[in-house]
């Protein structure tokens, strides 16, 4: 990084040489066009200071491609909060807003205008968000909005007056874009923009309700997110609109259409019950618990896949004479809500029924088998070691660490044995988990087996080693237990070889383990 950055300077003082420094000396225009093209592929959004006093070369195709410059670096800066600290102290005056109209492109002159309207002086902001207002451009409109909050009145009101004169239906798209900026202003600033943005949501979603629901769809998550919230809030009857939610992709803009529940026909409210989000569907129950009936469809959701959604039907059905734990038997007999009825057998302490969990764990469904060892934990932890110790190496991840989790806290001898095996005999991924393990169990049984990691013929293997190992240093003063003498023997042993391969090889800039032998005295 600090090469790049002394590149970047060379660059610059290469722009800030005279064009020629004698009648007859050669020209440097294209060492300067080169040296800007390399700061705009290399450089960063800050060098936009050093800049702008190369916009006003009195060469032409250096100023243009200045510009140019100027237009690439700002499209790098990706936060409200980069715009003002990047460009608010950037050298520009007031004419200067009018040599950019007058020398360069439509396009690089809204880019200039925009970085002027966030410039640290208030007379240079105004005179630049009265010509945002004028400049007909989309991207105007985004600095139009950041200047409705600005601390100085005759800006703010410029910019209301801008934003005006965007409230035309050929922008807005724009507007849509940009009203999540609104809503952040109105958390960080002090400004009320409650007015502005009303009347813009109103020009959106009221005005211009048909075009809105054309296009919804072709809207990003977020802005559809927004965009239902306002539309929810003038809906008269079971409409396109509420159709249109129903059928989003989004789960919060589903969850909005319960808002009108008593909208919605019977048709719907299955749809709802049905939805793929467990939130959607924990709502809609909501909203059915008074209704006659209810328990008939609260014990459909008994073996639900959600935890939230399983409990609530349990809670809601308390008073009725469900026994919860041989329901979740008998789907499970009948392989009926299998992951859920599994799940609510260990929830409901199910432990006279283990025995048909078990048999799940041979299920070909890698869910299922999780979810069957899962519940196992808690319904018979001896039957669930074993199958883990049997399935340490197992070639699926999501179930390997599943398993190292639960053995990390029953870290019998047979375990460490086992791991360390497939340590030195697997490929990388059991490495990474076998280490992983290892990391869980921590203190005086498995530091030997950390600093093995950090001699790995993998360098991404020696990595992972020696960030755990980071990990076990913070806790070693927290390591209260005794070591046993053969742990601090293997410990001892293991550092004298991986101490003495490290200052051989070389791996890391510092010795990983340099010090560790403190610990093992």
């Amino acid at each position: 990084m600090k090469q790049q950055e002394m590149e970047i300077w060379r660059y610059l003082e290469v722009l800030r040489l005279p064009n020629k420094t004698w009648l007859f000396s050669k020209d440097n225009t294209e060492e300067k066009i080169d040296a800007l093209t390399k700061i705009a592929h290399d450089g960063y959004p800050s060098i936009i200071y050093n800049l702008m006093e190369f916009l006003k070369n009195d060469n032409k195709e250096i100023r243009e491609t200045t510009s140019k410059t100027i237009a690439h670096l700002f499209n790098k800066i990706d936060s409200k909060k980069g715009y003002y600290d990047t460009l608010k102290d950037c050298a520009i005056s007031k004419s200067d807003l009018d040599f950019y109209e007058a020398n360069f492109p439509k396009e690089q002159y809204v880019v200039l205008l925009a970085i002027s309207s966030l410039n640290r002086t208030g007379y240079v902001r105004e005179r630049a968000v009265k010509k945002l207002s004028q400049v007909d451009s989309p991207r105007a409109i985004q600095f139009l909005i950041y200047r409705l909050a600005d601390w100085v009145l005759p800006v703010r009101k410029a910019a209301l007056n801008g934003i005006a004169n965007y409230k035309t239906t050929d922008y807005i798209d724009s507007l849509i874009e940009h009203l999540p900026i609104f809503e952040w202003l109105q958390k960080v600033e002090r400004t009320d923009l409650s007015g502005v943005y009303k009347d813009i949501v109103e020009f959106i979603a009221s005005r211009n309700r048909a075009y809105l629901i054309d296009n919804f769809n072709k809207y990003p998550d977020k802005l559809r997110i927004i965009l239902a919230r306002h539309i929810s809030s003038s809906l008269s009857d079971y409409s396109q609109e509420l159709k249109l939610f129903l059928n989003d992709k989004h789960f919060l803009i589903r969850t909005i259409a319960i808002s009108h529940f008593d909208k919605l026909g019977q048709a719907e409210i299955e749809q709802l019950l049905n939805d793929n989000s467990a939130h959607v569907r924990l709502q809609t129950l909501y909203c059915l618990k008074n209704r006659d009936g209810f328990e008939t469809i609260a014990r459909k959701f008994l073996a639900d896949s959600s935890a939230t959604v399983r409990h609530f039907a349990r809670f809601t059905l308390k008073q009725s004479n469900i026994e919860f734990a041989k329901f979740y038997n008998e789907n499970l007999q009948a392989t009926f809500q299998v992951i859920g009825s599994l799940s609510g057998l260990s929830e409901t302490n199910g432990k006279q029924y283990s025995e048909i969990v078990r048999s799940y764990l041979g299920d070909r469904q890698l869910s299922v088998k999780k979810t069957a060892f899962l519940a196992l934990c808690k319904l018979d932890e001896e039957s669930a070691y074993a199958f883990a110790l049997a399935n340490l190496d197992s070639p699926y991840l999501g179930l390997r660490n599943v398993i190292i989790e639960f053995l990390s806290h029953i870290p019998r001898r047979e375990v460490l044995t086992k791991a360390r095996s497939f340590y030195d005999k697997e490929n990388y991924t059991i490495k990474k988990s076998m280490l992983k393990l290892f990391n869980r169990v921590g203190g005086w049984t498995a530091i030997p087996d950390l600093m093995i990691g950090t001699i790995d013929e993998n360098e991404n293997i020696r990595q992972l080693a020696f960030g755990y190992l980071q990990i076990w240093r913070a806790r070693a003063a927290r390591l209260f237990a005794t070591p046993k003498q053969g742990e601090i023997e293997r410990a001892k042993q293991v550092f004298d070889f991986v101490n003495e391969i490290h200052e051989d090889k070389q791996y890391f800039e510092t010795n990983p383990v340099e010090g560790l032998n403190f610990y093992f005295k």
